[in-house]
């Protein structure tokens, strides 16, 4: 039985976290993930079946760390409006410091892959329920905490404020102004806290 080389998979991951951000998943090639990862065609089919099996792994890991942040930071002390306000501007920040210009892995695969491969849908759909349910979670803080009005169903707010998330995601692949960005920063607060009224 033949023996693969031993390698670290988290390593791995995140090396091919990397060429999938930057290329797409149409655009990267086997080799590429080889040049990446470091492993032998042979090694990488034995671990992950093919690409579309180390990609899926890859937008797994994406997510799941994205919503453990969510989550750890709902536990952590101080109000949850504050916490929304964080989660918007490390966008920001991570324009400034030119860290944002490949978008979204997440919506950058949902534009690219989601009408063309019904599993990586149904996987991109999941995810969201559970980033809606996260999110959802820091808007009734909120809510019980009195920053955001308690008649709106918590659920939809916290939709509209992934869908801002997602739009600046998508703008920072054009490397917009830093007041860009505030501006809409201070558009989805206001609008969060305007719908007490």
């Amino acid at each position: 039985m033949p023996r693969h080389a031993e390698y670290n998979r988290d390593t791995v991951i995140a090396a091919a976290t990397a060429v999938f951000w930057e290329r797409g998943y149409s655009q990267t090639s086997i080799g590429d993930l080889v040049a990446a990862t470091g492993l032998q065609p042979g090694s990488l089919y034995a671990a992950f079946g093919n690409k579309k099996g180390l990609f899926l792994e890859v937008i797994d890991r994406y997510n799941q760390d994205f919503i453990g942040r969510i989550r750890r930071l709902r536990l952590e002390r101080g109000a949850a409006l504050p916490k929304i306000r964080e989660l918007l501007q490390q966008i920001v920040e991570e324009a400034a410091q030119g860290n944002a210009g490949h978008g979204c892995l997440t919506v950058n695969a949902l534009l690219e892959m989601s009408q063309h491969d019904a599993e990586i849908a149904r996987r991109l759909q999941a995810y969201n329920a559970q980033l809606r349910k996260a999110f959802a979670w820091l808007v009734r803080d909120a809510q019980t905490e009195g920053d955001v009005v308690t008649g709106q169903d918590p659920n939809e707010l916290a939709t509209f404020v992934i869908n801002n998330i997602w739009g600046m995601r998508v703008m920072c692949k054009s490397r917009p102004d830093r007041a860009s960005l505030e501006a809409i920063v201070t558009g989805v607060l206001t609008a969060l806290q305007s719908r007490q009224n």
